[in-house]
């Protein structure tokens, strides 16, 4: 399987949510931190130290959360827990990740939210929704997006042109192409004009205001202007910047921690990022040393302690923070 096929099946549920692009919800229990693996077109999960804990038997594997993880059987999407045990039938043509304890689904080309149990909580009647976040989930419906909560009751009514999830009791919406801010009880906070905004991470937003990319606290208060031809959210204290077309990263002050001269960056995920340089990936500490050479056709940022990596040919596979290879796609 290609390496973007793998991607796809790993993180599909973050961008067809437009949810916060995080891989950090591999499970952790009495199993231990369980990853989603393939081989010969059969998906299983490893444990950290790259040993089969459950078997490759599944046409599809994706991260586990709240103790479900998705597999694909038969052509459709089901549920298991850490012990392989089927806990939702496969019987879904599409399916995501746990969220609050919920999770969408879609049914004959509608979406709805099941339990943990597989009960239809919510029925499926929108056009297309997103996880549940501080209690609320953005849905669209007749060509609008709003809110509902988890009884599924509107809480607030169908109206921007894309919504997003609820973080620090904000939500970033999209009216007449701007970005703005709105409460849970549907007021707006701050005003949709921005050209370019995102939703709050670590307290502050990234927004582009009179040409230029600064952060916002909670209230909309301007905290630190740029110079940066782009910025990004903070991760991990640490904000992608661009300048002269190579990305780097600031801190909180706005300071560079890490220079720009890199061709691409990722976003810091246990102490580390990726980076591209020319054709490979690597990945770089918040002191700006690489700490793993580029070396890979394409890098996911580490969770859990391992990173997804291509190594070319349509392979892949997981390295640790050493950059040794303990899971591989292929024999």
């Amino acid at each position: 399987m290609k390496f973007v096929e793998v991607l796809f099946v790993l993180f599909f549920l973050f961008f067809l949510s437009c949810a916060g692009p995080s891989p950090s919800d591999i499970a952790k229990s009495e199993k231990g931190q369980l990853f989603p693996v393939e081989r010969g077109e059969s998906w299983g999960f490893i444990d950290k130290k790259g040993d089969t804990v459950i078997p490759l038997k599944y046409q599809g594997a994706v991260d586990f959360s709240e103790g479900r993880a998705l597999i694909k059987k038969d052509g459709k999407w089901g549920y298991i827990n850490e012990w392989d045990i089927l806990v939702i039938t496969p019987e879904y043509e599409e399916a995501h990740k746990f969220s609050e304890g919920l999770a969408h689904v879609k049914v004959d080309g509608a979406y709805g939210y099941i339990n943990h149990v597989g009960e239809m909580v919510i029925e499926p009647k929108f056009e297309k929704v997103t996880p549940f976040s501080e209690g609320l989930a953005s849905v669209k419906y007749n060509g609008m997006w709003g809110y509902i909560n988890k009884e599924g009751e509107t809480v607030i009514e169908p109206q921007y042109e894309k919504a997003f999830g609820f973080s620090d009791g904000l939500a970033l919406v999209l009216v007449d192409g701007k970005g703005g801010y709105v409460k849970k009880d549907g007021k707006v906070y701050i005003r949709p004009v921005f050209d370019y905004a995102e939703g709050y991470s670590e307290g502050v937003a990234c927004v582009l205001k009179d040409g230029r990319y600064v952060y916002i606290d909670k209230y909309g208060e301007v905290i630190l202007k740029t110079d940066f031809e782009s910025a990004r959210h903070f991760s991990e204290g640490a904000a992608a910047v661009s300048r002269g077309g190579e990305f780097g990263f600031i801190n909180r002050s706005g300071l560079l921690i890490v220079q720009p001269e890199f061709d691409q960056v990722g976003d810091f995920s246990d102490g580390i990022a990726t980076f591209r340089i020319g054709n490979k990936w690597g990945f770089v500490n918040k002191k700006g040393e690489i700490v793993i050479e580029p070396q890979f056709e394409n890098a996911v940022s580490f969770s859990g302690g391992l990173a997804i990596v291509e190594l070319g040919g349509g392979k892949w596979g997981y390295i640790d923070k050493k950059g040794k290879l303990v899971w591989k796609s292929f024999e």
